[in-house]
């Protein structure tokens, strides 16, 4: 895995948080990032940082919707690559 900016990240998350909302995660790829959020939290790395990334952004992820987010911004910024 690559090193995180959790700025960058931040900003990117955001941007596809708010395409999710928008498209009432009516998306390609919503249920499989959701499902893949959940089966990557048994792995210490990827919990390391969404522990780190809630703490950055004073908040948890609490829906399927944050977890998609989040999913899709690893993926958009090529971190998983």
């Amino acid at each position: 895995m690559k090193k995180i900016d959790i700025g960058r990240f931040s900003e990117q998350f955001e941007k596809e948080y708010d395409f999710l909302y928008e498209n009432e995660d009516r998306v390609a790829g919503f249920d499989e990032a959701v499902a893949w959020f959940d089966e990557m939290l048994s792995h210490d790395w990827f919990k390391k940082f969404v522990q780190e990334f809630c703490v950055f952004r004073h908040d948890l992820l609490t829906s399927d919707r944050e977890c998609a987010a989040f999913a899709f911004a690893l993926e958009a910024l090529g971190v998983l690559g």
